[in-house]
């Protein structure tokens, strides 16, 4: 059996990755027992109401694999971004869109990782290369995938190949309206008036290692942002509090409004306004750090801060 996981704080990329991969597994070797998708963190609202869409249940959390195990990393590849302990398992596969870091095995893998906004986008081809149909349910999974990871066609890190792979899939699909569909999903991820500061903080973070410093960045996609400009204070408790737990040298949460194409980043130290002034070359004013249509953590918001600490 291989394991298929996701990143820490999964978004829904990460989820429908897993379960697309595993399923396209199966399919791959005749199989059902071959691959498993393993729910190892609770989804977001988002996902939750994408899951809801397409009348598919979210297992129940794992806590933990039999050592040794055989996984398969979706949507990550990074160490930080992954299980612990992930050196007590074996790396069969690697399904991803990010940059490779830290990244060494002992034998060989598959990896596939590609420039695209999406994972999905990438089981997508996979399944056309090896002449597989996915189901309705399948293909649903793969288009809200990708409109959550595109924003709606809106992210800069969107390809032509995402675009084709929602065209292709849709054909399945058969959704008549994605936009009205998308604008519905995200205002699933918007609804956090029952989620607390710390929550809201952690539902979306990854953890770089800049040339020897440990930073998290945090994003919060909403189509209000006042959901987070009104719980200012308690959410800069909760950055505090999570810099001190989890031992980042630096944290920055950044809120970006979907419907405009328009993050603000949440500025907390002296630290930090060094670092996204020096970076963005922008000006922080009330801890607040407009940062325009930089929407993307992947492509336009860590490479400025990869390179102010290469130069510093």
């Amino acid at each position: 059996m291989k394991y298929v996981l996701w990143h820490t704080n999964p978004d829904t990329d990460s989820y429908c990755a897993a379960v697309v991969a595993a399923w396209f597994l199966w399919e791959l070797h005749e199989n059902p027992e071959y691959a498993s998708a393993i729910f190892l963190w609770p989804p977001n609202n988002e996902t939750k109401y994408v899951f809801e869409k397409v009348w598919l249940d979210i297992p129940k959390p794992t806590t933990e694999l039999p050592e040794w195990s055989e996984i398969v990393l979706v949507d990550h590849n990074e160490a930080s971004q992954s299980i612990a302990d992930r050196e007590r398992y074996t790396i069969h596969m690697v399904i991803d869109h990010h940059k490779i870091a830290d990244f060494a095995t002992s034998w060989p893998v598959s990896m596939r990782c590609e420039p695209v906004a999406c994972t999905c986008t990438i089981l997508a081809e996979m399944m056309l290369e090896n002449v597989i149909v996915p189901n309705r349910g399948i293909a649903e999974l793969m288009i809200w995938a990708i409109m959550s990871d595109t924003l709606y066609r809106r992210s800069p890190t969107t390809t032509q190949r995402d675009k084709d792979a929602v065209a292709r899939l849709n054909e399945i699909a058969r959704i008549e309206d994605l936009e009205a569909y998308s604008n519905e999903m995200f205002a699933a991820k918007s609804d956090l008036w029952d989620i607390s500061a710390k929550d809201i903080v952690t539902m979306d973070y990854k953890t770089f290692d800049f040339h020897g410093h440990t930073m998290g960045i945090w994003v919060m996609e909403t189509t209000d942002p006042n959901y987070a400009f009104d719980r200012k204070e308690d959410l800069i408790d909760s950055i505090h509090d999570i810099k001190d737990e989890q031992w980042l040298d630096q944290l920055l949460f950044c809120v970006v409004d979907i419907l405009n194409s328009h993050t603000t980043a949440l500025v907390v130290s002296d630290k930090e306004e060094e670092i996204v002034s020096g970076a963005f070359g922008v000006i922080v004013e009330d801890g607040y750090a407009d940062l325009w249509d930089r929407v993307s953590r992947k492509k336009t918001i860590a490479p400025p801060i990869d390179e102010w600490f290469k130069s510093n």
